[in-house]
């Protein structure tokens, strides 16, 4: 900074004249500064409401994929129960469906016992009432009876 020298009528005109000029080239330098960072600042604040912007839609976006996911979880979920049921409900029919033929199966066979029972005894019955049968057995008394 210069200092102004004191004349007879008051300061340097030159002296003074040059510090205007100094002070005005400062003052230019520092309106110009404000301009550029003002333009910077509103550069930013513009891109500060881009970035603002770009974040909600993108929480947007990930809430949205949230719910979808969370549908189709759901979804899936609920196939897979119905599924689990109908496949319990048929796996119930066939045991049901086992369970009567095994009652048809031991129904069956008790008859098929009491048949074979019958025809042994028819059998036993024919062979008692044979001729030949009749002929054995006197031939064993009369054989006892020599003895």
């Amino acid at each position: 900074m210069m200092l102004l020298k004191k004349q007879v009528f008051g300061y340097n005109k030159s002296q003074v004249d040059e510090l205007i000029n100094e002070k005005d080239n400062e003052i230019k330098q520092l309106n110009d500064q404000i301009k550029k960072l003002q333009e910077d600042y509103q550069q930013l604040e513009h891109q500060k409401s881009l970035l603002q912007h770009r974040v909600n839609i993108q929480e947007q976006t990930n809430e949205e994929i949230a719910r979808l996911a969370l549908k189709e979880a759901s979804e899936l979920i609920d196939k897979a129960k119905k599924n689990a049921n109908m496949i319990l409900s048929e796996s119930l029919e066939y045991v049901r469906s086992l369970s009567g033929e095994m009652s048809d199966f031991k129904a069956q066979a008790v008859k098929f016992r009491a048949s074979v029972e019958k025809m042994s005894k028819d059998i036993l019955e024919s062979i008692d009432q044979s001729e030949v049968y009749n002929l054995i057995n006197e031939d064993k008394y009369d054989e006892g009876d020599s003895l």
